[in-house]
């Protein structure tokens, strides 16, 4: 008797480029691109000194988008360490920020400037580190399609209901045909309650910290159309900017996945006591889930699909010619590869975004109905197969080393390497740089930029206790003043003068010191002014200008060039201060 569950691991290895989107962006806000890489980081984290966060603060406040993106760009230095992710970007698009960040796209009719905002999608992550994963469910919704097309065996759908334009109102009625079968006598239940909803795969997951790189998707037309000029059109849609998991990295992702021993167990009711497959042979026979089976259905759907693909874009020079014979060798039948594909031991399959709708549609003359959009004011038609295809550039405008997005090839419990397979991805990684490398040097940047926002936070404090000091020596002196004399007043602040000015003398400063020149505006003229004061005014009692006698040496000597002691005491009157008092 077979066990009630049946776990296989699964290695994904990646054919072409992959992208699955999480509806998140990288925007020029929150990630920069220096020196061929994209940093992206949360703007909160930086350590900002005073100098950057008023710049910031003002073009924020001036609701300067060009402004804010430029910002960034200039002051990348400031973020880059505290980035959460790190990888390349293709040549394309470095040199797309340096020409557009911070400049205006176009102008309206209104004179509005429209600008850039250069968003990138990401690819769904995971994690601290944000490395990217495969959805359990994409990765299943692959294998579904397979299944359904294996039961529908190229018939031609009569029974699929249509909007008046002709595109189908729903591919429910379709699946339910398919999956309770032509007798309507529930031969699989419908999709709720048939056997591939018992089928558990667990999301993909990175054995190792994955190589990406931002690619452009750009759209091309699978048949040359020729403009009024004679020469071929393209498709008018914007090249996307895309997070991508490259192609050529041997068996990253990884996953169990759990089927039941359906054929002991498929006797079950559903929520309402309804048999949900009631016949165990015809399960056997049309429907039953078994992982190799799975695997048969997915590379009969897929391997045409991957073959017809690449003649049509060899057909049209589009295709990298490299990638294209690297794979086409790993397809053949007599391969290690191909072997192990004939045996039901690994699978192709198609993920992800831009993974065309030719390969989510079911097989046979007839049978799909894909909707193509019309030009301005042209409605819509439904065609057998798509006329485009998305595919990942390096650049924008480049016709002739594409590569489609979202193979990948699946091993099935896989017993020692896949030689050939190995060295196909070892060839595909030469010259790509280290995502383990830069992940280290940015772990590097991060304990510096730490150790630097310690120190800036540090420098913050004392200035404030240094301000917090300063206000309360002023207000001290304040209350100090309110105490004395108006002629202690005068002595007080001729005294603090003196020594705000030596606190700016080397090293704290560049001030000089003064010259004791009496027909000079400065300390020491003040001084001399305030000693006549003393001298000749009634107001001054003895103990006052005692007390400026003893300042004066005292404070102007900290301030004033060569000062001549004995000098001084003669020309400050210091004899006749004490002497009166």
């Amino acid at each position: 008797m077979s066990p009630f569950l049946t776990t296989h691991r699964l290695h994904l290895t990646p054919l072409s480029p992959l992208h699955i989107g999480c509806g998140e962006d990288f925007e020029p806000t929150t990630y920069v691109i220096d020196d061929g890489l994209l940093y992206g980081f949360d703007p909160s984290r930086a350590a900002l000194n005073d100098l950057q966060r008023k710049q910031l603060t003002d073009v924020a406040r001036r609701g300067s988008l060009p402004g804010i993106q430029r910002f960034f760009r200039d002051h990348a230095a400031a973020f880059k360490p505290h980035a959460h992710v790190v990888m390349p970007v293709c040549s394309g698009v470095a040199r797309l920020y340096e020409q557009r960040i911070g400049k205006a796209a176009n102008v309206e009719a209104s004179g509005n400037q429209v600008f850039n905002k250069l968003e990138i999608e990401r690819h769904v992550y995971t994690g601290a580190l944000q490395q990217p994963f495969i959805p359990g469910t994409s990765f299943k919704g692959a294998l579904r399609t397979a299944w359904l097309d294996d039961l529908n065996g190229e018939r031609v759908p009569h029974d699929v209901e249509f909007k008046r334009n002709g595109e189908a109102k729903s591919s429910a009625a379709m699946e339910k045909r398919l999956l309770w079968g032509p007798d309507q006598r529930g031969l699989l239940g419908d999709f709720q309650t048939s056997p591939l909803r018992l089928l558990k795969v667990a999301d993909l997951m990175p054995t190792r910290e994955p190589e990406r790189e931002v690619l452009f998707a750009v759209n091309r037309k699978k048949r040359e159309v020729l403009g009024r000029d004679g020469q071929p059109l393209q498709p008018k849609g914007i090249a996307a900017r895309k997070d991508c998991v490259l192609h050529g990295q041997y068996r990253l992702f990884v996953a169990d996945v759990t089927l039941p021993a359906l054929l002991q167990h498929v006797g079950a009711s559903d929520n309402k006591g309804k048999p949900a497959t009631p016949q165990a042979q015809q399960l056997n026979a049309h429907g039953a889930v078994d992982m190799r089976k799975l695997a048969r259905q997915s590379n009969a759907y897929h391997l045409q699909r991957l073959r017809r693909e690449l003649a049509v874009l060899d057909g049209r020079g589009l295709v990298h010619p490299a990638w294209k014979n690297g794979i086409s060798l790993l397809l053949l039948a007599q391969s290690t590869l191909g072997k192990k594909l004939a045996a039901g031991d690994a699978f192709l399959v198609r993920i992800g975004r831009y993974g065309s709708a030719d390969s989510k549609t079911l097989t046979g003359e007839g049978v799909a109905s894909i909707k193509i959009m019309g030009g301005k004011g042209q409605p819509p038609s439904f065609e057998s197969t798509t006329k485009t295809v998305w595919l990942a550039a390096q650049t924008e405008g480049d016709q002739k080393h594409l590569i489609p997005f979202g193979w990948a090839v699946v091993e099935i419990d896989p017993q020692g390497d896949c030689p050939e397979l190995q060295a196909w991805c070892q060839q595909q990684a030469q010259g790509r740089p280290s995502m383990a490398a830069m992940r280290a040097q940015l772990a590097q940047q991060r304990a510096q930029a730490e150790a630097e926002k310690v120190r800036l936070h540090a420098e913050a404090q004392a200035k404030a206790a240094a301000q917090e000091a300063e206000r309360q020596a002023l207000e001290q002196r304040a209350q100090a003043l309110s105490t004395l004399s108006p002629q202690g007043q005068e002595i007080e602040k001729l005294r603090q003068a003196c020594a705000d000015w030596a606190a700016k003398l080397p090293p704290h400063g560049n001030f000089k010191k003064q010259p004791a020149d009496a027909n000079k505006p400065g300390l020491y003229q003040d001084a001399l002014r305030l000693v006549k004061t003393a001298l000749e005014s009634a107001d001054w009692s003895a103990a006052d200008r005692l007390a400026l006698a003893e300042m004066l040496p005292v404070a102007l000597a900290q301030v004033i060039e060569r000062w001549d002691a004995k000098e001084q005491r003669r020309k400050l009157q210091l004899a006749q201060l004490k002497g009166s008092a």
